[in-house]
């Protein structure tokens, strides 16, 4: 309900119905800059309405060779985040584009699979 008036004293009111959905996002960034000046460091995403037990990131070279996977959406918000290190030696991914895939459902059981480019900068 809005209910509004002037200086004059003359009111009115109007009222509308809003229904209010607990509607999936997800935000992935195309790139991110590892090199240690503090600033863009980490890979995170942003998200909302998804279920964490149906997660799963995983991000290829160029050769389809895994260099990081995760299926704990926590390991990408934006307080942790992918340090841009090949996962199994954590030594430094070179500059490149990566190619990775997102796998997940939201609340109302609908199953989403994505494709896209990172390219890490150093």
């Amino acid at each position: 309900s809005l209910f509004v008036s002037d200086d004059n004293n003359c009111k009115d009111t109007t009222y509308r119905n809003i229904l209010i959905k607990d509607e999936h996002w997800i935000y992935i960034p195309n790139s991110f800059s590892p090199d240690g000046d503090q600033i863009n460091d980490n890979f995170c995403i942003s998200f909302n309405g998804i279920r964490s037990e149906s997660f799963n990131f995983t991000v290829y070279d160029r050769f389809s060779n895994v260099v990081y996977s995760t299926s704990d959406l926590s390991d990408l918000d934006c307080d942790n985040g992918w340090n841009g290190n090949y996962q199994e030696t954590e030594n430094p991914l070179l500059m490149n584009t990566y190619i990775y895939e997102v796998n997940y459902k939201d609340f109302e059981g609908w199953i989403y699979q994505d494709f896209g480019t990172i390219f890490l900068i150093r």
